[in-house]
């Protein structure tokens, strides 16, 4: 069995407008479970905006997401025995951890695969940081699309970089831009994958609420 991790570099010069909310029903929508671990220091009303805003992105690819912050100092926090039941792929694990151990200054998260596979993804609060003191971005923009990303990972598996959007391995100005609109999303293809992965694992009148990198 192979290990892979996939760390992600992604660079913003942008001032981003939150994302509007998408038009589609929550009937229509697959779910999806993602424990929120946090040993950084970023704020649970930082953590609980980014969720909102990575929700936004995830919503546009068809997927719904209940969100359990599992650390001590979540303004709502959940049990450890639910947080910890994760199962890929229909529920999944995010730890945000103050900075990249072994890996570029610059890594904003790394996600985790094993035979094409994850639950685990690590996002970095100090290069998060480094992006808001050097470019006034909303906490929440950056966080968000960081989750969505490094979730894009785990359900898409190996070779998940794009040449475009939201999984392109170094984000653009434009693609920027297309951010600051909400339209930073996962392509059609990619939603399509995703979708298909989690339904193909759960019955579809028994979906239980169940999340990698560049």
């Amino acid at each position: 069995m192979k290990l892979l991790a996939f760390t992600s570099i992604l660079g913003f010069a942008f001032f981003l407008a939150p994302l509007p909310v998408p038009a589609a029903g929550q009937s229509d929508l697959v779910q999806l479970r993602v424990s929120v671990f946090n040993s950084s220091p970023a704020l649970p009303s930082t953590i609980e905006a980014g969720e909102i805003e990575a929700g936004r992105v995830l919503r546009y690819a068809g997927i719904e997401v209940t969100w359990l912050n599992c650390s001590e100092d979540a303004r709502h926090p959940v049990s450890r025995a639910l947080c910890s039941a994760v199962s890929f792929p229909s529920h999944l694990s995010l730890q945000i951890v103050r900075e990249p151990r072994g890996l570029k200054e610059s890594t904003v998260g790394i996600s985790f695969l094993e035979n094409g596979e994850g639950c685990y993804a690590d996002l970095f609060y100090e290069p998060i940081q480094k992006l808001l003191a050097a470019n006034h971005i909303s906490p929440s923009v950056i966080l968000g699309h960081a989750m969505a990303h490094e979730l894009g990972h785990l359900l898409l598996g190996v070779n998940s970089h794009s040449r475009s959007g939201l999984m392109r391995a170094h984000w653009t100005r434009e693609d920027l831009a297309k951010a600051s609109k909400g339209k930073l999303r996962f392509s059609r293809e990619e939603s399509l994958r995703i979708t298909n992965r989690l339904t193909a694992r759960v019955p579809r009148d028994s979906q239980n609420l169940f999340m990698a990198g560049n």
